[in-house]
């Protein structure tokens, strides 16, 4: 292989090139990866041909092709693979002979609706840092006299007749002290801590421990579960047990949104726009988990803000998901909720790959 051969295989952006009629020639893994389709599946066709609804593409290709000149513009929508909207920066560009003749042109496109996405993590990370404060003060604030109910209910109950009315009630008293203290738990393990230990993760190791746990439950009597695993993805580093909890809530959550006869589905990939090949080319790029129900989706306000105690379920608090997003936080990566235009739900985690 080439040098210009590797070159355009290795970029994060997708190459497309025309010739002198506007017909396409080749395009990169990126580029086969943004439309959901191979070059043999769109060779010899024009730009309009292959993005069918964007209009504006083609009006860029053949505007350099006529003019010879680049052109520029971002925020241009186009359906990628399964239907998911992606938003690209694009720049065109005339390729010339050394007298100035134009003999093509080349198309290069940034996805750029993963950085979007991260950004807006970024964004949130104030946020975050905020509730995983509130989380460590208010568990602490609370766990100390909550040891002292128990303690002195359990005193009480020692004390009284087996046949005593109060018995129940002391009963009563330890079961809501161990759900409060399930509940602190649950809000301390959002909290990054110095102690955490750090190790390799095969993803698809991990996935699999949480759907054969979820598998044992009577919930998912009747659900089948789905994988579609990137065998080629590496390890990751992180928090085993924190990444074990996120993954067991996210699929928890599926399972209660979905009907007898239903399907899961926990899909694992490079994103689109990102490395992908051998392990040295993803350095520094994104593994992406994407866990997808035929449920009724989210709805709109805990799509968009995860509010902690904010919950549409009849028993749940609202802790779940604010929790999942603080632990990936944690680990550098971001997660997204989606509601596909096919229906069901979608949560996309983005984990970071840091392959030494």
């Amino acid at each position: 292989m080439s040098l210009e051969s590797h070159l355009t295989d290795s970029l994060i952006e997708g190459l497309f090139l025309f010739d002198i009629q506007g017909r396409l020639v080749r395009i990169n893994p990126s580029g086969e990866r943004i439309l959901g389709r191979s070059l043999k599946a769109v060779e010899g066709k024009s730009a309009g041909e292959i993005f069918t609804d964007s209009g504006e593409l083609a009006d860029m290709v053949r505007s350099s092709l006529d003019h010879g000149r680049a052109v520029v513009h971002s925020g241009i929508l186009i359906t990628g693979p399964e239907g998911r909207k992606i938003t690209l920066s694009v720049s065109v560009s005339p390729i010339q002979e050394p007298d100035g003749t134009v003999i093509g042109a080349a198309l290069l496109a940034r996805d750029e609706t993963l950085h979007w996405q991260v950004d807006r993590a970024h964004r949130r990370a104030d946020q975050l840092a905020a509730f995983g404060v509130l989380n460590l003060g208010m568990a602490h604030e609370i766990k100390n006299p909550l040891g002292g109910i128990k303690g002195a209910t359990q005193l009480m109950a020692s004390e009284l007749d087996a046949e005593s009315p109060m018995i129940e009630y002391c009963e009563v008293i330890l079961r809501e002290v161990d759900r409060i203290d399930g509940l602190l738990e649950a809000l301390l393990a959002a909290v990054p801590r110095e102690n955490n230990r750090q190790t390799q993760i095969n993803i698809h190791e991990l996935l699999d421990e949480v759907i054969g746990l979820l598998e044992l439950s009577e919930e998912t009597a009747g659900l089948s579960f789905k994988r579609v695993y990137d065998p080629s993805l590496p390890d990751i580093k992180g928090d085993r047990n924190g990444l074990l909890q996120v993954f067991l809530n996210l699929l928890k959550n599926s399972v209660e949104a979905s009907s007898p006869g239903g399907e899961i589905i926990v899909r694992t990939q490079v994103p689109v726009g990102g490395h992908h090949g051998a392990p040295g080319a993803v350095r520094g790029g994104f593994l992406e988990v994407v866990v997808a129900d035929e449920g009724a989706g989210f709805d709109p306000y805990i799509k968009e803000y995860k509010t902690p105690f904010v919950t549409t379920k009849p028993k749940g608090v609202g802790l779940g998901l604010a929790i999942s997003e603080q632990i990936v936080h944690n680990h550098g990566g971001s997660l997204v909720l989606e509601n596909p235009e096919g229906g069901g739900a979608e949560v996309r985690v983005f984990l970071p790959l840091n392959v030494g």
